[in-house]
């Protein structure tokens, strides 16, 4: 299932893609809720569906509501912005250096363990949205990653228990400051700020529940800027796969729902400008498109 928060006007509402339509899912959770009184709290956000246990099987049922009243031409929406799929994480944490070649492209060898840092929760911006390129920087990158959204908090979790913990896949356009990053590195200082200006984390456009990927491990990557293909790649190639990732971040510190891992970034990463238009895409999720303006 594909998910997506949406808003229209003033109104904000949980999409899902169905039979190539977007619903709004929060009208048919409703509808639903009050033909079997259920007691839940109407999601308006899909954060608020981390509260429902088995949230695959419960939205499975809703569905078949939905069918069943043929209510699908009733809950169709067509004019709408997208949102973040996830609005405000506790945390974005991120891993550098995932894939061997671009390790090798910034002078550096395969990495023994995970490297992992964070990116500031404010500089998350929605498909669409636009990237803001501070005119004093001298070289911004964009970086398109497999994101993991966690589904339930973790903590010393078992690498063979891991995926019980993810609720679905998203795709991250991690942004850097690269020259500002290179600095920092030089002189041994944390790398936060070049990764954490506003707009600089794009993420979206919709969340694809892990039951729908059965294989995150298998998905072609890509980046363009301007239709030219600067990334390509496969997930297969993540050195650290997601199960080991997990664990070794939540032997640090813990996970919770809705909390945002950005898996790595291939090689082929180079300056963008004003203008540019950015597309990430990642097989079976979507496409995920931003436009560089100066700020």
């Amino acid at each position: 299932m594909k998910l997506l928060n949406c808003q229209n006007n003033s109104e904000r509402f949980i999409g899902i893609l169905f039979e190539n339509k977007t619903l709004n899912l929060t009208k048919g959770i409703q509808l639903f809720s009050s033909l079997y009184e259920s007691k839940i709290r109407i999601p308006i956000l899909i954060e608020d569906l981390l509260e429902i246990e088995n949230l695959s099987l419960y939205l499975e049922k809703v569905l078949v509501f939905i069918k069943h009243h043929n209510l699908t031409n009733t809950l169709v929406v067509d004019t709408y912005k997208i949102l973040p799929p996830i609005i405000r994480p506790s945390k974005i944490i991120a891993l550098g250096r995932n894939y061997l070649e671009h390790a090798k492209e910034t002078g550096y060898n395969a990495p023994r363990e995970p490297i992992f840092f964070s990116k500031a929760v404010s500089s998350i911006i929605g498909h669409e949205d636009k990237i803001v390129y501070p005119t004093w920087l001298t070289r911004v990158d964009p970086e398109v990653e497999l994101g993991v959204i966690i589904g339930k908090e973790a903590k010393n979790i078992p690498e063979e228990n891991a995926i019980d913990y993810v609720l679905g896949y998203t795709i991250v356009n991690d942004v850097t400051a690269r020259d500002m990053q290179t600095e920092d590195l030089r002189i041994a200082n944390p790398w936060f700020r070049s990764k954490s200006f506003d707009t600089f984390c794009p993420i979206g456009p919709y969340l694809v529940l892990k039951e729908q990927i059965l294989n995150p491990h298998n998905l072609n990557i890509e980046l363009r800027v301007n239709g030219n293909i600067r990334q390509k790649d496969n997930t297969k190639n993540l050195i650290f796969k997601i199960p080991y990732i997990i664990s070794f971040i939540t032997r640090h510190i813990t996970l919770e729902p809705g909390d945002i891992i950005a898996t790595g970034t291939p090689s082929g990463i180079a300056p963008i400008k004003p203008g540019d238009v950015i597309e990430a895409e990642i097989e079976g999720i979507g496409i995920l498109k931003n436009i560089v303006i100066e700020g």
